[in-house]
């Protein structure tokens, strides 16, 4: 079997909102025939893609035998074969980051604190303001869903846009991934390259509000007329900063943020998302555009 299949078992460990919903069926693929399997024998169920769960909102507190839960937990193979590091979709960021540095290959320390598994952050091209994960891979396998084929293709500078890819356009799941880690990406000692780990960290969590189960930041960076806005003056200047509904918040720390303060439901959180989405454009003109996934 290429595949483990878990049935009437909770999503709260599954994203990282910690949202209590029931999924009917979830499967966790072992490799890249389970991912063709699964689609082979459950393609009439509406099949949903869970990497580490970051960037999602479960909408429903049960999930019936007409959807399927994939889960890529159990494809987490990371290792360093011929100058390129080798990562299968499961493998968590944090992990990617912390692997890199213990082999002194410099670039990764950007991606230890952003929530999520590789397979996601190909497809959204995730980072920060400054690096992206698409600055650093160099080849690429996929299982295209309608052409029932698995893909493996170099890629370039290209292939990636601000928080997307080209994989986000085509029905295409992201197998595996081979990373730079050419001589010259390789430092002496990891001292420095640990230091700057550790600073960015810190950033972040000066910033955000890690000490309650969050999906990351819940909306886009909003443009308008050529002009980028801040999710988080808009919000204060509404008063929404701190605004709660039943267990879900708008974040005190960082209002760009909805955050499960006690033992939130999804309506709750999507009242907040529908109400801050209509005050924005009320009395700025702009349209908001989620970040997250409603599932």
């Amino acid at each position: 079997m290429n595949y483990v299949k878990v049935k009437n078992n909770s999503l709260k460990n599954l994203n990282t909102l910690r949202i209590n919903s029931v999924a009917e069926l979830i499967i966790y693929p072992l490799n890249y025939n389970g991912v063709q399997d699964i689609f082979h024998e459950y393609r009439e169920k509406n099949i949903i893609i869970i990497g580490n769960g970051s960037n999602i909102l479960f909408t429903k507190e049960y999930y019936d035998n007409n959807y399927l839960f994939i889960s890529f937990k159990l494809m987490d193979f990371i290792g360093l074969v011929n100058n390129q590091i080798v990562c299968d979709a499961g493998v968590s960021l944090s992990s990617l980051s912390w692997y890199a540095l213990e082999n002194r290959i410099k670039g990764y320390e950007f991606l230890e604190d952003i929530p999520g598994s590789l397979g996601g952050a190909v497809i959204m091209n995730a980072g920060t303001y400054e690096d992206n994960i698409g600055q650093l891979i160099e080849e690429v396998t996929h299982y295209n869903i309608d052409k029932d084929e698995i893909i493996t293709e170099n890629v370039d500078k290209s292939d990636f846009g601000r928080r997307e890819s080209k994989w986000a356009d085509i029905n295409s799941i992201i197998l595996s991934v081979k990373l730079r880690a050419k001589e010259e990406y390789i430092v002496e000692d990891y001292q420095d390259l640990l230091e700057d780990l550790f600073a960015i960290k810190k950033n972040r969590y000066n910033k955000q509000p890690r000490d309650f189960p969050n999906a990351g930041s819940v909306f886009k960076r909003p443009n308008l007329n050529g002009k980028d806005y801040f999710i988080w003056k808009l919000f204060d200047e509404l008063g929404l900063r701190g605004y709660r509904k039943n267990g879900a918040m708008i974040s005190e720390k960082h209002p760009g943020f909805i955050i499960n303060y006690d033992d939130a439901k999804p309506q709750d959180i999507l009242y907040i998302i529908n109400l801050a989405t209509e005050q924005v454009k009320e009395n700025f003109g702009i349209e908001l555009e989620l970040e997250w996934k409603l599932v």
